[in-house]
């Protein structure tokens, strides 16, 4: 089951939502994404679903202590990091405010940007007890990547790939 967020609908366009269970539905702002997740997680713990979180990096930079929670009390979520080192809509908001208002598009990103240093998903998660992979930049890494997660998950251990996708 998808626990929160759907990538914009694209979820919906690869992912059968034919029972209520399938999807606990939509983020609700800003660093929700990850809580919401360990409860839906919780909730199906035991019940053999496998419950998946694709969760956006800067969304988890707001609350990263959660990671340890999940870890402490054996809560199985697999973390699908989409991970673009941008705090993303911000940004837009701010080329297009800086259109707006005629000021330089190339401090757009700044405060924006999830680089120089880029956060280590994988090696935070595994710092709170999980299991974890990547950064993962190759996508033909990605399939073998989540097979071992998915193994981990079905043990009852929560896992995270780290998937760094394309920096818009």
């Amino acid at each position: 089951m998808l626990s929160a967020g759907t990538l914009h609908q694209w979820a919906r366009k690869l992912w059968n939502f034919d029972r209520p269970y399938r999807h606990a539905g939509r983020e609700l702002g800003t660093g929700t994404q990850i809580g919401i997740s360990l409860g839906v997680a919780l909730a199906n713990k035991g019940s053999g679903r496998l419950v998946v979180d694709l969760q956006p990096d800067g969304d988890l930079m707001y609350d990263a202590g959660a990671l340890w929670m999940a870890a402490k009390y054996q809560i199985p979520l697999l973390i699908v990091m989409y991970n673009n080192r941008a705090y993303y809509n911000d940004w837009n908001h701010q080329i297009v405010m800086a259109r707006t208002r005629g000021t330089d598009l190339n401090r757009a990103h700044i405060g924006m940007d999830l680089f120089g240093p880029a956060p280590d998903f994988a090696g935070l998660a595994r710092s709170m007890g999980w299991w974890a992979e990547g950064p993962i930049e190759n996508a033909d890494d990605l399939q073998p990547a989540l097979e071992r997660a998915v193994a981990q998950v079905k043990t009852g251990k929560p896992a995270l790939v780290d998937a760094v996708t394309q920096h818009r």
